[in-house]
């Protein structure tokens, strides 16, 4: 790109609103079809698992997939399969109606990150996009090829440097705060090998899906426990009675048995063990029974 487009180029992003360029003309849309169910849901993958994500202590972010991206008016829009860009959000544009593509001179910016799912059929990922992303500022272009049409590395991420795309040897993306990993799993019922969001230590970013099945595993886990816990105390519960009922028997015969009726019907563990160590000490029947009595 020469000095003279750059400079230009730059101008638009920084443009006073009364100086917008007419996007009239622009097309913004287009009926171009997904080629593949797989890459339909490799997008959502991407885009949804994001929604009421916090990112980067709580700043506005925008994912998106299969929109356009406008550098300038005299360059057609790119069309990536995701991107997210940072410090930005749609109702940036909320008073412009006719904006409804990504266009660089309303947001200000270029995106942080964008993602291509290589089809059946490339789409020159390797080639003119490649440049074209470097030319408009991207900072992570992250290529994603699991039939391996373009090469044996089915993930490919790159970092711009000095104007330039040089691959990375990892998958966390500081300036995103999020990282990209290769998962295989279950996806609306699709076992396959997915690109996921991931945090620093390589952790995949759950769906709603997933968040909720944890969140029933939890809910059963808690409700075994509480259950195991409760066995537990019953089995301790019987084991001082047994222990209260032989020493009432063994020290104060009939009567002591029939004081066990009103010990018998106490449930508070700490209490039955005072009694049972109060069983060694106590003379009269009374002094027993006045000990669970002031509680």
């Amino acid at each position: 790109m020469s000095d003279a487009i750059a400079k230009l180029d730059a101008n638009l992003i920084f443009l006073d609103p009364s100086q917008y360029p007419d996007t009239s003309q622009l097309v913004q849309e287009d009926d171009t079809p997904l080629d593949s169910f797989i890459n339909e849901k490799q997008q959502r993958l991407l885009t949804e698992v994001l929604s009421g994500y916090e990112l980067n202590n709580g700043i506005p972010f925008i994912v998106a997939a299969n929109v356009g991206i406008f550098r300038n008016v005299r360059h057609p829009a790119i069309v990536p399969d995701v991107f997210l860009s940072l410090n930005v959000s749609v109702a940036d544009t909320s008073d412009r109606p006719d904006v409804r593509s990504y266009l660089l001179w309303e947001f200000g910016k270029p995106p942080e990150v964008v993602i291509e799912v290589v089809s059946p059929t490339p789409g020159n990922e390797l080639g003119s996009k490649f440049t074209d992303y470097a030319l408009m500022g991207v900072m992570y272009y992250v290529v994603y090829d699991p039939l391996g049409k373009l090469s044996r590395q089915p993930l490919q991420i790159f970092e711009l440097q000095g104007g330039r795309y040089l691959p990375k040897t990892d998958g966390w993306l500081p300036l995103a705060g999020l990282g990209l990993t290769l998962w295989q799993g279950v996806f609306e019922n699709v076992n396959y090998t997915w690109l996921r969001w991931c945090d620093a230590e390589g952790n995949v970013i759950p769906t709603v899906e997933e968040l909720a099945i944890r969140l029933s595993q939890a809910r059963l886990q808690l409700t075994e426990t509480q259950a195991e816990l409760t066995a537990a105390q019953n089995q301790t519960k019987q084991a001082l009675l047994q222990g209260i009922q032989l020493g009432l028997q063994l020290k104060f015969g009939s009567q002591g048995l029939d004081l066990f009726g009103e010990i018998s019907a106490l449930d508070d563990l700490n209490l039955l063990q005072t009694i049972t160590a109060s069983l060694l000490t106590v003379d009269r029947l009374e002094d027993l029974r006045q000990i669970y009595s002031l509680t």
